[in-house]
């Protein structure tokens, strides 16, 4: 048989691995192990939602990792072992460390962030997918995402994401990278485990052992890349669920955290009679390792009205037994009672909402049959989706200065038939009501510095009479001339009734205005308001800047919505929402809607995240600022910025106490950070007295830079230009208190005149005129500058307003 030559290079290559062979543990092996971040400080990514730091996690993660990798016989060194300020290291630093460690291989460990949405494994390596500096860094990549994916099964995506840092950044420039991988002189990796800003993630981020199992799968990781003998016992890991109630906060439809965690579990593993006490932070999560390959049963128990339940698992050596446990609702339980609005101790009104809380979901045909009122009337019923909230109104009004009773009846039951435990009976006495009255208002009469587009909102004690209230509510200007109103709309709530107009041209500057209110205005009942009242209040004496803009909020698609921006918490779900308003907006094709509803007392946030970040600068000088429809909701408004090295910096706004159009602006000195700063966020923080649902319009974010020309100012001409922008001509409005020699200039931002609307003596007045930008005048932000000389009486200084022109 005639032999076959072996090349000489295969052979060396075969019995080098021959002589390697498989190692029993990592003896000899250096790994430098560098825990993400450091010092809960503006760098670190916090998240408010779920309160979890990266730099705490990522040290959990890193000390973890040390401890089963020392136990395998590996040197081990970290670029820090404690989490504070001095431990924020610069990268380049970090990778000195790792490169005078001699280190054999690199791990960077981090969990990821972006938009709220998604939740899956990471892994970045330095150079291009195709082309790795060291290609011992994407085989090592692809263990670590292979073994990270298989330790989890609440992931929003399945495609393997292992990525060169230069194709994965290919906006820092061409072989740029990760500073933390840059000047490595060993194979080294980037680790994002998971996404904490995706809250269900963020939640189980909380617990320690949920790290400590992350750090499994990077020691078995190690373990295949430096072929080590694998692990000769397993890991179970779970979550148990509720299997009747989701979330409040988002989560990705059809994966497992669809389901609400279920907190407090003790969760016993037979044999070996082991057990896992979970925590309370919404994850449900627990956790056994170190066991021996078998068959084990779990027994959970302890979850108050949920019955105990046991199941089956198998455990495979090296492997992770998932289980995503649903236990099962005691249907058992009695139902019960657990609140009614209103309190019903004082009167109430003619024709009040009560609200039935229950602690379980309820047979709506029982209850709305267990409920009689005494006198009898007639009622109507409305239950949430859980059947568990049930709001009952009168379908005519009840009769005043009335003692009424409630029962509700023991043939109320649950949703399983279980019926409640006892009647419950409530009696209250109907107000006596001999007009209609006014509770609050916007403006507040005597108000200043109200906005030149208000929203005017009257709330009375009871719904008005639709048909009549147009006529009897007017809003009428210094002359007393009554002016066009426009978007009406009546509301009611808690049996009472608002009235909201806007007005359809905006107002003067340092004018006062009136809202009347005729005697005659009547409610639902035909009761009057008995005395006419005006309601006065005096807008801004100053003029609107104008700025350039940076977000439009036309394309609402950059935008996520509030429960997928990663900060949002305490919110109803399906209800809030971030949406396209075409019919309400102060410029361009559309404004953000927002409508929001808070689900606790306090302590919510609503954040809409501009997936579009606009760099809006580093001038200590300009300004920045939102037109926001505002609600009166007395909650805050907040503006959030990137800063350099994407610091999240918080800012102040506003409390939102005000209703319709206002430019809301901050100066650039409130940002912290430093660099150019990205504007990415509008967020309404909720207070104790503000309301828990509302509805704000957000349009044209911009930066205000200053010209060194003039700055606008209060004056008494009240300059004005309407529309702004200006498209195809604009009317320019001012006031004179004599006769006077008029000049209105147009100069550019950059202070050049460009074009003159008028110089010409005029009449003492209110004065309106026409202008028709030159076809010449490219789109862009102007200036407008008044000057009146006449009479010492008639004279002023020059007046200066912003305005843009878009064509």
């Amino acid at each position: 048989m005639k032999r076959k030559l072996i090349p000489v290079a295969i052979l060396l290559l075969f019995t080098a691995a021959v002589t390697k062979g498989q190692q029993s543990d990592l003896s000899g092996t250096r790994i430098f192990i560098n825990p993400g971040h450091g010092g809960y400080d503006s760098d670190d990514r916090h998240m408010i939602a779920t309160d979890f730091w990266e730099s705490e996690g990522n040290l959990i993660k890193g000390l973890s990792l040390r401890t089963l990798l020392v136990n395998l016989n590996a040197t081990v060194f970290m670029s820090r072992t404690t989490n504070n300020t001095s431990d924020d290291l610069p990268l380049s630093a970090i990778a000195t460390m790792a490169n005078s460690a001699n280190a054999d291989f690199f791990l960077s460990i981090h969990s990821n962030g972006y938009d709220g949405t998604q939740n899956q494994p990471l892994m970045l390596y330095r150079g291009y997918d195709d082309q790795p500096v060291y290609p011992a860094s994407k085989t090592m990549a692809l263990i670590l995402w292979q073994k990270i994916f298989e330790k989890g099964n609440c992931w929003t995506r399945e495609n393997v994401w292992v990525k060169g840092d230069w194709s994965f950044y290919p906006e820092w420039g061409d072989k740029v990278g990760l500073g933390v991988l840059r000047t490595l002189t060993m194979p080294g990796v980037l680790s994002e485990g998971s996404f904490h800003d995706y809250i269900p993630e963020g939640w189980r981020l909380r617990n320690n052992d949920f790290l400590l199992h992350e750090s499994w799968a990077l020691v078995r990781s190690f373990i295949e890349f430096e072929n080590v003998t694998p692990l000769q016992h397993g890991i179970i890991a779970g979550i148990l669920r509720d299997s009747l109630e989701s979330p409040s906060w988002y989560f990705k439809p059809g994966t497992n955290d669809a389901s609400m965690p279920l907190d407090n579990a003790t969760v016993t593993l037979m044999p070996g009679n082991r057990k896992y006490f979970a925590d309370d932070l919404n994850n449900g999560f627990f956790f056994f390792d170190s066991i021996p390959p078998g068959d084990y049963r779990l027994y959970f128990e302890g979850v108050p009205d949920f019955m105990d339940d046991s199941t089956d698992v198998k455990v495979t050596a090296n492997k992770s037994t998932l289980v995503d446990f649903k236990m099962q609702f005691d249907t058992t339980i009695v139902p019960r009672l657990t609140d009614l609005v209103p309190s019903l101790v004082d009167s109430v009104a003619f024709n009040q909402e009560f609200v039935f809380s229950f602690s379980l979901p309820m047979d709506r045909d029982s209850v709305q049959k267990a409920l009689i009122y005494s006198p009898l009337a007639d009622f109507t019923f409305e239950w949430d989706d859980d059947s568990k909230v049930l709001s009952v109104r009168p379908a005519v009004s009840l009769n005043v200065k009335t003692l009424y009773t409630i029962r509700l009846t023991t043939s109320a039951c649950s949703k399983w038939k279980v019926k409640i435990s006892g009647e419950e009976q409530f009696s209250f006495v109907t107000r006596s009501r001999t007009k209609l009255n006014l509770e609050r208002n916007f403006p507040r009469d005597a108000t200043t510095g109200v906005s030149l587009y208000p929203q005017v909102r009257l709330w009375f004690d009871a719904p008005l009479e639709q048909s009549t209230a147009p006529g009897e509510i007017q809003m009428l200007d210094d002359q007393g001339t009554p002016l066009a109103k426009l978007r009406e709309e009546f509301h009611e709530s808690d049996g009472k009734g608002g009235y909201f107009f806007e007005l359809s041209q905006p107002l003067s500057l340092g004018r006062q205005y009136t809202v009347r209110l005729n005697s005659t205005l009547k409610d639902i009942t035909g009761t009057t308001f008995g005395t006419g009242r005006d309601i006065k209040f005096t807008t801004r004496t100053t003029a609107y800047e104008t700025g350039s803009v940076v977000e439009s909020f036309d394309d609402i698609s950059v935008f996520w919505d509030p429960e997928a921006s990663g900060s949002t918490t305490g919110t109803d779900n399906p209800l809030t929402t971030f949406k396209a308003s075409p019919l309400i907006k102060m410029a361009g094709t559309n404004a953000g809607r927002l409508d929001y509803v808070f689900t606790n007392p306090a302590g919510g946030v609503c954040r809409v995240f501009d997936t579009r970040k606009p760099v809006i600068g580093q001038n200590a000088t300009s300004k920045f600022g939102i037109w926001v429809f505002g609600d009166m909701s007395m909650n805050i408004l907040e503006y959030w910025f990137y800063s350099a090295g994407t610091a999240n910096q918080i800012v102040f706004a506003d409390t939102i106490d005000w209703a319709g159009w206002d430019l809301k602006m901050i100066p650039f000195t409130s940002i912290g950070g430093t660099g150019d700063r990205q504007y990415h966020s509008v967020v309404v923080r909720q207070t104790a007295p503000g309301v828990r649902r509302g509805t704000l319009w957000f349009d044209d974010a911009m930066t205000f830079t200053p010209t060194g020309i003039d700055n606008p100012s209060e004056t008494d001409v009240s300059l004005a230009v309407f529309p702004n922008p200006v498209t195809s001509e604009g009317t320019v409005t001012f006031n004179l208190s004599g006769r006077s020699l008029v000049t209105i200039d147009v100069y550019s931002s950059e202070g050049r005149k460009v074009e003159q609307i008028i110089n010409a003596p005029m009449e003492p007045g209110l004065k309106s005129l026409r202008w028709l930008p030159s076809a010449t005048l490219p789109d862009g932000v102007y200036l407008l500058r008044l000057e009146v000389k006449g009479n010492p009486g008639a004279s002023s200084a020059p007046t200066v307003i912003r305005c843009i022109l878009a064509r």
